[in-house]
């Protein structure tokens, strides 16, 4: 996983979201909270590479995770990517994702 941000730090995008997901998938339960992070990485450069509907998907899944194992470093994370998702209210994921914050 830290390869794979590491490719994303130098725009490296598709070979970097494929690290990334392969190390999530290696993960025991008991690392969630590092699940959760690189979930929110992953949304912020979705985000950066204008797609924000894989961004919110990812978000999510990373808010989702963090209120259920309660990781208030997670959550913080995301929330300081919502203001990005505002350009895109009709996007697929979005809305429910604000919904979803707003909580």
């Amino acid at each position: 996983m830290d390869s794979g941000q590491a490719l994303l730090d130098c725009g490296d995008t598709s070979r970097a979201h494929q690290l990334i997901t392969e190390g999530e998938r290696l993960l025991p339960a008991a690392r969630d909270k590092t699940r959760g992070v690189f979930l929110t990485y992953r949304a912020a450069n979705y985000l950066d590479q204008k797609e924000p509907e894989a961004a919110a998907a990812a978000a999510t899944e990373s808010l989702l995770l963090a209120h259920r194992i309660g990781a208030p470093r997670c959550v913080r994370l995301v929330e300081d990517l919502l203001p990005r998702f505002e350009a895109y209210p009709r996007t697929p994921g979005v809305p429910e994702l604000l919904h979803l914050a707003a909580a």
